[in-house]
């Protein structure tokens, strides 16, 4: 027999969290994973290390989450949610407004 497995409890939602940071957690983890398609978000990882096509789905997620935030409160949110190291501020500032720009064009 296969001992029993605790089913997982959702992690608490943090004090400072903001309305779209919770949304933005909640939906993925609502997201199965290795499903096709889906950009992985892990704080503290290098800007470099996203490609392109992952950044614009990101974003895309946060704009679709918050359709009433401007592009640079997207690239704020989104900022925060990946938690880069701070020695990449501008690079980061940089390529998410591109991925902004790159989902907006996609949209259109």
């Amino acid at each position: 027999m296969e001992p029993r497995q605790r089913p997982q409890q959702p992690q608490p939602r943090s004090q400072t969290e903001s309305p779209p940071q919770a949304e933005a957690r909640q939906e993925r983890s609502r997201r199965p994973e290795g499903s096709g398609g889906q950009a992985k978000v892990r704080r503290g990882r290098s800007i470099a290390s996203y490609k392109r096509p992952e950044l614009v789905e990101i974003v895309g997620h946060v704009a679709e989450l918050e359709p009433d935030l401007t592009d640079d409160q997207i690239v704020e949110l989104v900022t925060r949610l990946l938690g880069c190291p701070e020695d990449e501020a501008l690079l980061v500032g940089a390529r998410l407004r591109y991925a902004v720009e790159a989902y907006r064009e996609g949209t259109r």
